[in-house]
């Protein structure tokens, strides 16, 4: 018997199991999918932070979501990017009428504040928020009151 062999079969096989848990685990159980929640939400405020659907936006937050190992470690960059989407049709649906945008902004920014236990995240999400902002070239008022209420959620 080889027991290096063996011990590195049963550390891959761990590796593989424990990936499998945490991607099946639902969330209220997984601190990993509350970083991926929180974080594709903080993508969607910060490209609709200005109610604009900007192309260099989207395609940055895409890029993002397929670059996250978190992301890609658990298999979940289809489920991350479905996520963006439903948030992202949820803010265009509500960009004409006040109360709907202002319930909807405080119901996602409620949805971050759950990584806030785990003090490894919202730093994580703070620097990719900047990235975000200034992927179209210019940073507005709207989209650096956007990146306070997000990071307010973190704190």
């Amino acid at each position: 018997m080889d027991w290096n062999k063996i011990k590195a079969k049963a550390t891959s096989m761990y590796k593989e199991s424990s990936k499998a848990i945490k991607q099946y685990t639902p969330e209220n159980f997984s601190k990993e999918k509350k970083f991926i929640n929180s974080l594709v939400i903080s993508l969607v405020l910060m490209t609709m932070a200005d109610k604009k659907a900007e192309e260099e936006e989207i395609t940055t937050s895409m890029d993002l979501i397929n670059e996250i190992d978190e992301i890609k470690e658990l298999d979940m960059v289809q489920e991350a990017i479905e996520l963006y989407e439903l948030h992202l049709d949820t803010l265009l649906n509500s960009i004409d009428n006040t109360t709907k945008w202002t319930i909807t902004v405080a119901k996602l920014l409620s949805e971050i504040g759950k990584v806030k236990p785990y003090p490894e995240y919202p730093p994580m999400i703070e620097n990719l928020l900047e990235y975000i902002a200034a992927s179209d070239g210019n940073i507005c008022d709207l989209e650096k009151e956007m990146q306070e209420k997000i990071l307010r959620a973190l704190k």
